[in-house]
């Protein structure tokens, strides 16, 4: 039990700027396919980095839920950038941070393990990580969903348990920056739903908490594009080598 704690407090020397601007060029790009939907439909390899940002958004719902006196019956992936959380939740404020929480998730996640990065704590970003796997697990019912939870949890705990020095910080520096930028790519299509079928109609989560609170979705749109741009720019000089 003492070196299961101990992984969290153990530490790595920090990595140079080659590996930090490639896994931040990593993630450029993942937001990048995001964007860009090819005329024949088909994504490429990287645009799979998105089941990260999908993971903890679900995560995000599933976490609130139970911390605001709700339950959880299940999470589902069906895309990179498309899943859904079955929850019941008490009306009012722990409905609104539930919903609210799947968009806040990912940056907060990625400002949280830039944090930890620069003190160096790259193991503990690791441990972390794996933890959020095994909590999704428990909530996992379907084939698809179980398979990108335990392909992340498995890259994670290789990459713990096995991994030289160089990639140990090269897959936790890549997935803060997925974190940190993994939503763009769906508060760009909350918006362009809006503007090509409507206003009405929706049932994102956008579209649930303009219906409980009142709040045009627009705001709560721009309020989580707002908290991804504070998060980048807060983890910016945390993540980079001084």
């Amino acid at each position: 039990m003492a070196s299961a704690f101990a992984v969290l407090d153990e530490t790595l020397p920090a990595p140079g700027p080659e590996l930090v601007g490639i896994t931040a060029l990593v993630a450029a790009m993942v937001v990048v396919t995001s964007f860009a939907v090819p005329a024949d439909g088909r994504r490429s390899v990287v645009y799979r980095a998105n089941f990260l940002g999908t993971l903890f958004h679900e995560g995000g719902h599933a976490l609130v839920s139970i911390l605001t006196g709700g339950g959880v019956g299940r999470v589902a992936i069906d895309s990179p950038e498309s899943g859904g959380t079955w929850h019941r939740t008490p009306p009012g404020l722990a409905a609104v941070l539930t919903s609210a929480a799947g968009y806040a998730m990912p940056p907060l996640a990625g400002l949280g393990a830039a944090g930890l990065l620069h003190r160096g704590l790259v193991p503990a970003v690791l441990t972390l990580t794996l933890a959020a796997m095994v909590f999704l697990l428990l909530f996992t019912r379907d084939l698809l969903t179980f398979v990108v939870v335990v392909a992340v949890g498995a890259i994670v705990f290789g990459a713990l348990r096995w991994a030289p020095v160089w990639l140990k910080n090269g897959v936790a520096y890549a997935e803060a920056w997925l974190l940190l930028t993994s939503e763009l790519g769906g508060l760009r299509a909350l918006v362009l739903n809006r503007f090509r079928h409507g206003f009405g109609g929706q049932e994102d989560d956008a579209a649930m908490l303009a219906r409980s609170t009142g709040i045009p979705a627009l705001v709560w749109i721009a309020a989580w594009l707002a908290l991804i741009a504070w998060a980048v720019w807060r983890a910016i000089p945390l993540l980079w080598p001084t």
